[in-house]
């Protein structure tokens, strides 16, 4: 059932596309077709869909003044990247229930790295003759 809507909703493309070649508008082919001439325009011109989704977005999201719409994927190297920075989660059943942290994030981890790798030392300057 489902191939047969698709060999008719082809065949319908078709048409449509070479009766707007002929020179008929959108809204007399909608009319045979029985849909909005607004559906037969996306269609036929995958532009326009492109950028009536666009537009759609837009008005949806608007924007504060002086801020900039940006794409905010993640491609795989940057989510690969960023899962490799986890620790190894290494928790029994009973930890990972009871919400016991990854040990390399817990409060005895950071105790044990020594003072000196925590405390950055800067070199000292003389001010106004300070000796």
């Amino acid at each position: 059932m489902k191939q047969q809507q698709t060999d008719a909703m082809a065949w319908d493309l078709a048409l449509a596309a070479r009766m707007r070649t002929t020179g008929m508008k959108f809204n007399q082919i909608a009319v045979v077709f029985g849909l909005s001439p607004d559906t037969v325009h996306c269609r036929l011109d995958p532009d326009y869909r492109r950028k009536r989704a666009e537009a759609k977005l837009a008005r949806c999201q608007p924007v504060a003044h002086g801020f900039r719409r940006y794409d905010d994927r993640v491609t795989r190297a940057e989510f690969a990247a960023r899962l490799a920075e986890l620790p190894h989660d290494d928790r029994d059943l009973t930890a990972r229930v009871l919400g016991d942290p990854v040990f390399a994030r817990s409060a005895a981890a950071k105790a044990a790295v020594p003072t000196a790798a925590r405390n950055i030392t800067l070199p000292r300057l003389l001010i106004l003759g300070d000796r």
